[in-house]
């Protein structure tokens, strides 16, 4: 299903103009693509499990996230300060735009924001 918003193009485009005008420092983590939220799941798994990726890496995964289990021995990371699970990039797009169909009258950012936060 397509949705009106905005291009996948301009989305992306807008995504990228974000990140790259972030420190440097702060690049990786300002929005969780599908390998980091693979390796935050890892480190949550194993937690004393030193190997996986860095010592920051692992502090701020277990600082920032916990596991729900969905099923036996399958797992979603959620936002330990909200419960909400996280949003990768790769379903960023498709999730806004679908979101922003639901509302039935347009509200605008906030509307939509507000509704995402309630999912």
């Amino acid at each position: 299903m397509e949705y009106t918003f905005i291009s996948r193009d301009t989305f992306n485009g807008i995504i990228e103009n974000y990140i790259t005008n972030l420190p440097e420092s702060k690049q990786k983590k300002a929005l969780i693509n599908m390998d980091l939220l693979n390796e935050i799941k890892e480190v949550l798994l194993k937690p004393k499990d030193n190997t996986i990726s860095n010592k920051n890496t692992r502090d701020w995964a277990k600082r920032k996230f916990k596991l729900e289990e969905i099923t036996p021995n399958d797992y979603r990371v959620v936002v330990k300060t909200n419960n909400n699970p996280v949003l990768v990039i790769e379903n960023m797009y498709e999730v806004l735009c679908r979101t922003h169909a639901e509302i039935t009258q347009h509200a605008g950012q906030k509307q939509t924001w507000k509704s995402i936060n309630e999912k």
